[in-house]
């Protein structure tokens, strides 16, 4: 019994992690902006892996929108130029436990392109990549989950500057080599 799950779950034959250093990604999921709702979002990303996976540097970019019912019912003003949102991120992470069950943090900065307003972010969260040589008989291909909160400060309407908390929730697929 020890043995099939040892064969299932990889645990004593690990998924070489220094054979790929660099994966391609594309990520879709949710973008939820501070008082402005969630909407779809798509993104691709370029990740350095090194030292065996245990840490890596990343830059992403992401494009979403600000549409919000909400607003559009509330108000007959248009708060920004456009509702297109832009997100570049530069990010560097830390996997204690790679190819394993616990997730890496990562932490970096963002540019942000809030319909037509420009703004510079923090970047926290989490996730995890899952090769899938561990379960299936691909080498290249991994699944890939995020978490991630843009910290940055606001002004809406000549009112007062607060720190808004825009997070973003994705799910995708990363090709290794």
């Amino acid at each position: 019994m020890t043995g099939i799950l040892a064969t299932c779950f990889a645990v004593n034959q690990p998924l070489r992690a220094d054979v790929f250093e660099n994966s391609f990604g594309i990520a879709n999921g949710i973008y939820a902006a501070e008082g402005f709702g969630s909407n779809y979002y798509l993104g691709v990303r370029y990740t350095h892996l090194f030292n065996k996976w245990h840490y890596f540097v990343e830059t992403s970019v992401g494009l979403s929108s600000l549409k919000s019912p909400v607003l559009n019912d509330l108000a007959s003003f248009q708060v920004f130029d456009s509702q297109n949102l832009m997100a570049y991120e530069f990010l560097f992470g830390y996997d204690m436990r790679p190819l394993n069950g616990l997730p890496y943090l990562v932490f970096g900065v963002a540019g942000l392109n809030q319909g037509g307003q420009s703004k510079f972010a923090y970047v926290i969260g989490l996730g995890k990549q899952i090769p899938l040589a561990q379960f299936f008989d691909v080498k290249r291909i991994g699944l890939r989950y995020d978490i991630r909160d843009h910290i940055f400060r606001q002004k809406l309407n000549d009112n007062g500057r607060f720190t808004a908390h825009n997070l973003v929730f994705t799910l995708g697929f990363q090709y290794y080599f």
